[in-house]
C-alpha cells in the first residue's frame, strides 16, 4: 500500500479506535482531539487530490461525511469538544467513531489499531531565561 494511502488508512482507524484506546495513539503532550482532527484532514485532502477519481461513490460520501462532520464540530464556542478531559466521551466523538467505522468498511480496510509509530512529534521546551550574576 502507498504512503498516502497508508497514512489516510491509519487516520481513520485512529478515528475509529474507543474512546480510551485514541490517547495512547499519541504523545502525552498533544491534544488528542485536535491530532485525530488534524490528521484525518490532512491525509483526507491529499488521498482525495490524488486518488480521488479512484474512489467509489459510497467511499466518497461516507469519507466527505466525516470531513464535514470533524469541521462542523470545530470553531469557536465549542471547547466541550476539544479540550476539556472527557471530550472523547462526548457523544459527537461517538458519532464520529461510528462514521469512521463506516469509512474503513466502504473501503474494505479492517478495525484494527493502528501503529503508534505512524507520526513524529516534537515538544516545545521554552529555553530557561539565562540571568546574569547578580
Amino acid at each position: 500500500m502507498e504512503g498516502i494511502e497508508q497514512s489516510f488508512k491509519w487516520a481513520v482507524q485512529a478515528l475509529a479506535q474507543p474512546a480510551d484506546v485514541q490517547p495512547t495513539l499519541f504523545p502525552e503532550f498533544v491534544v488528542v482531539a485536535d491530532e485525530l482532527a488534524i490528521d484525518f484532514g490532512h491525509w483526507w485532502e491529499v488521498y482525495e487530490s490524488r486518488f480521488g477519481h479512484l474512489l467509489s461513490a459510497e467511499q466518497h460520501e461516507k469519507a466527505d461525511m466525516l470531513n464535514s462532520m470533524l469541521v462542523e464540530m470545530s470553531g469557536p464556542g465549542k471547547p466541550e469538544l476539544w479540550t476539556d478531559e472527557g471530550c472523547l466521551n462526548h457523544p459527537k466523538w461517538s458519532d464520529v467513531r461510528q462514521l469512521a467505522t463506516d469509512v474503513l468498511s466502504s473501503f474494505e480496510w479492517p478495525l484494527i489499531r493502528p501503529p503508534s509509530t505512524r507520526s513524529l512529534y516534537a515538544q516545545y521546551s521554552p529555553k530557561t531565561e539565562l540571568r546574569p550574576n547578580e
